[in-house]
């Protein structure tokens, strides 16, 4: 039986509404997954669902009797939409964001350390790339989009839930805590000291990568053990963010596999 909302001043259809914002998102620590794929991933992926909200009209192709279900008349459900084709469902997820310092190093050893990435589906992107390749850890830098944005949810598909995600609010802390547990900290730079595809990637290495316009910051890139470069052959003088990652990601993921750790 679902709960039936046809005023907009009900109290969850406000809460609803408002986690379209990230001041809400933090708040509550809940995010909108929305559209079949997205609920139906969620469920699949075990994650905390609060509650799921339909349309009214709206035929689930899962059974939804273990979830408190909302019932929207289709004016509040268009209200309440983040995208056009919202296939008339949604969820309301609980989540929760680590701090990165309590990583524990001796299970999480591809770390990738992401430096003030600003593009919604870039770092939609890179969390699919991140979950493809066998990361153990992502960490956002406290410049970085909100992980739980909307755009990025929509563009991570699943992988959202399939890594481990940490916040980094620590300064230099975290990066040489790492540093002095022995990681190499591999920097991607226009100019760097070798190629990345004749580096030879550690067991315990953290990818750092940068912010789109500004690239990684001098803060961090001080804490660099190592620095390269993507080898191009082109004119261009630079991948999109989410690209280079994805070509480091698998460059890493085969010198592990050539160390037998697959």
């Amino acid at each position: 039986m679902y709960n039936k909302i046809e005023s907009s001043s009900n109290e969850f259809y406000r809460h609803l509404k408002k986690l379209q914002t990230r001041r809400e998102r933090e708040k509550s620590s809940q995010y909108l997954a929305e559209g079949s794929r997205a609920v139906y991933d969620a469920i699949k992926n075990k994650a905390d669902i609060s509650s799921i909200v339909v349309c009214e009209g709206f035929i689930p192709d899962a059974d939804l009797s273990a979830f408190k279900v909302y019932e929207l008349s289709k004016k509040l459900f268009e209200d309440a939409k983040l995208t056009v084709n919202s296939q008339g469902i949604l969820a309301v997820i609980n989540y929760k964001l680590n701090d990165a310092l309590s990583i524990d190093l001796k299970k999480s050893k591809n770390i990738l350390y992401l430096d003030c990435i600003s593009d919604p589906g870039n770092l939609g992107t890179i969390l699919r790339s991140a979950d493809a390749f066998g990361t153990d850890a992502i960490v956002l830098s406290s410049g970085c989009v909100d992980v739980f944005n909307p755009k990025v949810v929509r563009s991570s598909m699943a992988s959202l839930l399939n890594v481990p995600l940490y916040t980094d609010k620590s300064g230099t802390e975290f990066l040489e805590k790492l540093k002095s547990n022995g990681y190499d900290i591999v920097g991607t730079f226009p100019r760097g000291n070798e190629l990345s595809s004749e580096h030879k990637y550690k067991a315990k290495t953290a990818l750092v990568m940068g912010n789109e316009a500004n690239g990684i910051s001098n803060e961090v890139s001080k804490l660099c053990t190592s620095k390269v470069k993507i080898p191009m052959l082109g004119n261009t003088e630079s991948l999109n963010v989410s690209t280079a990652c994805a070509v480091m990601l698998y460059e890493i993921m085969l010198e592990k596999i050539q160390r037998g750790e697959n």
